[in-house]
């Protein structure tokens, strides 16, 4: 593939994914939805991202609050589907072969930008716009410069992407190890290791000393509100691996739409279209094989260890092979005609058909009711407000649950970039609100949240939540 070819297909995929994002987002993309950990990075405090450098080693996130200036959340969020749109239009064009059609590298790059996990990070875009840019940059890089040159660069990228977020590294090993430039060698695969694991040991071991530096500990110790246990006996260890179990059940969950049968399903496809993969070409079989158990084995391992789970947003790179070997699986019974090349196409395109009900359910359906819902609570703060006092539940509010809003802060750091007011939770911290009286009774009864203003003080009664599903 010459250079025109190749820049041309780059900018028709990021095109099209960057237009299909925007499209499936369209309710939030004015008003995006954040979780209560990723409003540090949206409003500039620095004590949530410098915590996270010691238990999480996310550096790279801590030094972006410096930025000398603070952009709105719409304008962070357009910022970080345009660099993961560049990431899904590489990764397609660095993935496939240069004889492979436009519409085998259109489906690919969609199945990228519309995988679950990609889906379920995505509400922490202010945080990980850093990082997210490392990723498409060297994806970027990838695409257009030599095997030699971007697997040099690992040794740059990876601790950048890894102080950004931990999983963030095997996407980019996924990138080089299955590179339609590489050589098909199991030599190069393993040079190619090699390097990986030696960036990734650069990244970890800079990780470590700066926290040594600034925190006085040479690692990186799991956060209380984990609730970790560590193993310190065989009862320990059979206890972490029951959680594992557990959480197991519940991604499985999460991937079928919250039915573990169609999460099933989905892993079967994978298993199939890997063993396919393997039969048909077993340098890339293998090739896949290695890519899924470099990123698995780190992060299963210190699960165990720790009883901390790895969430299902962690594990984009197996999607990204996930996508690949149906792809890659649909080629190949493309040159043999008959009725299985049907099947497979109606396959995985009903996979993705289903990834986009699961997406713009939450989407279209789901989170825009807690946005409305606080939009219209902020709306009866008056500007002269510096301070708002809240009495009851969050979950109290519409739209609570279905965007399993986490805790009060979700609410508290809300209405805060929402008001640009101090805003208490009064039941969860009385000792905050102790100076000041509501006028109401903090436990009245309401159906609709009641709001009432005194001086600079705005008072926020919610009703309480709904009993039941």
């Amino acid at each position: 593939m010459n250079s025109t070819s190749l820049g041309r297909d780059f900018a028709w995929l990021s095109l099209l994914c960057f237009v299909a994002m925007l499209l499936l987002y369209l309710p939030l993309i004015l008003d995006p939805f954040v979780r209560h950990d990723d409003f540090p990075a949206l409003l500039g405090t620095l004590e949530m991202a410098y915590a996270k450098t010691l238990d999480e080693g996310r550096w790279l996130n801590y030094w972006w609050q410096f930025r000398p200036v603070l952009w709105s959340s719409p304008v962070n969020f357009i910022l970080y589907l345009a660099a993961w749109s560049l990431f899904s239009a590489s990764t397609a064009v660095i993935l496939l072969d240069r004889e492979v059609g436009g519409w085998y590298k259109g489906y690919f790059a969609l199945f990228i930008s519309f995988s679950l996990p990609a889906y379920l990070i995505s509400f922490w875009f202010n945080t990980l716009l850093p990082g997210v840019w490392v990723v498409a940059l060297y994806a970027i890089a990838a695409a257009f410069l030599s095997h030699r040159t971007a697997l040099a660069l690992l040794i740059v990228a990876v601790p950048l992407s890894f102080m950004a977020y931990p999983s963030y590294p095997f996407l980019l090993l996924t990138l080089i190890l299955l590179s339609r430039k590489a050589p098909k060698s199991y030599k190069s695969m393993a040079i190619t290791l090699g390097v990986f694991i030696a960036s990734l040991a650069l990244g970890v071991l800079t990780v470590y000393s700066l926290n040594y530096i600034y925190h006085g500990v040479f690692g990186i110790p799991v956060a209380e509100w984990r609730s970790p246990t560590e193993v310190n006996s065989v009862a320990d260890l059979l206890e972490n691996i029951q959680k594992q179990k557990d959480f197991l059940i519940f991604t499985l969950k999460q991937v079928g739409g919250g039915v573990a049968d169609h999460g099933m399903a989905m892993q079967f496809l994978f298993a199939a279209a890997w063993v396919l993969m393997f039969i048909w070409n077993r340098y890339l079989g293998v090739a896949i094989l290695v890519a899924v158990i470099a990123g698995l084995v780190p992060l299963v391992g210190k699960a165990l260890m720790s009883g901390v789970q790895v969430p299902l947003r962690a594990l984009g790179w197996v999607w990204i092979l996930f996508g690949f070997s149906l792809v890659s699986v649909a080629v190949h019974l493309s040159k043999t005609p008959g009725r299985w090349l049907n099947v497979t196409r109606i396959t995985i395109l009903y996979v993705v058909f289903f990834k986009l009900l699961i997406i713009g359910k939450g989407s279209f359906l789901l989170i825009p009711h807690w946005q409305n819902a606080t939009r219209d609570l902020a709306n009866e703060v008056p500007e002269v407000a510096q301070n708002v006092y809240i009495y009851g539940d969050y979950w109290g509010l519409e739209g609570a649950r279905h965007a399993n809003i986490q805790t009060s802060e979700g609410l508290r750091l809300r209405l805060r970039y929402l008001t640009g007011a101090e805003v208490y939770i009064c039941d969860e911290k009385p000792q905050d609100c102790e100076d000041v009286s509501p006028p109401f009774h903090p436990r009245d009864w309401t159906h609709v949240p009641v709001v009432e203003v005194e001086d600079q003080n705005a008072f926020v009664l919610i009703p309480g939540p709904a009993v039941g599903p």
